[in-house]
């Protein structure tokens, strides 16, 4: 149905390895996600413009996702298994990020995982923070 929707409307996958099964981890993240597309700009302005002036160049991007969330080592499904070892090679296949909004509005993007970290202190059960680098295409369906 057609409207606004709040945080229990939101659905988040992403493969445990590359070209891995997808996995649900919107139950662990803490910091919520954004989906979040870029038009690559270039500075057009001509001699004696006053004003800043910019054309779009034709290419798109993602911004690099921050996931943190609740540390958990439930094999298979828990964020260890998810994000436990970083992508290291070149000829690897992207992971698949899966993003659901709302009414069904699905916004899928590839990503490598290029950070991962466990932190613990004293004021808190242990989390992860994990970096995922988007590559290639963004795709709203």
């Amino acid at each position: 149905m057609a409207g606004m929707y709040g945080p229990a409307d939101v659905s988040v996958t992403l493969e445990d390895a590359p070209g891995g099964t997808a996995r649900n981890i919107h139950n662990f993240i803490l910091n919520g996600i954004t989906a979040k597309d870029i038009a690559r700009m270039m500075q057009s302005d001509a001699l004696g413009d006053t004003w800043e002036e910019h054309i779009p160049t034709g290419k798109k991007a993602a911004e690099p996702i921050t996931l943190e969330g609740l540390w958990d080592t439930t094999a298979t499904t828990g964020t260890h298994a998810v994000f436990g070892a970083v992508d290291d090679g070149p000829n690897d296949d992207g992971r698949e990020l899966v993003v659901i909004f709302g009414d069904s509005k699905t916004w899928t993007v590839d990503v490598r995982l290029t950070s991962y970290a466990v932190i613990a202190s004293n004021d808190s059960v242990q989390k992860f923070a994990a970096e995922l680098q988007p590559t290639g295409t963004a795709a709203w369906t």
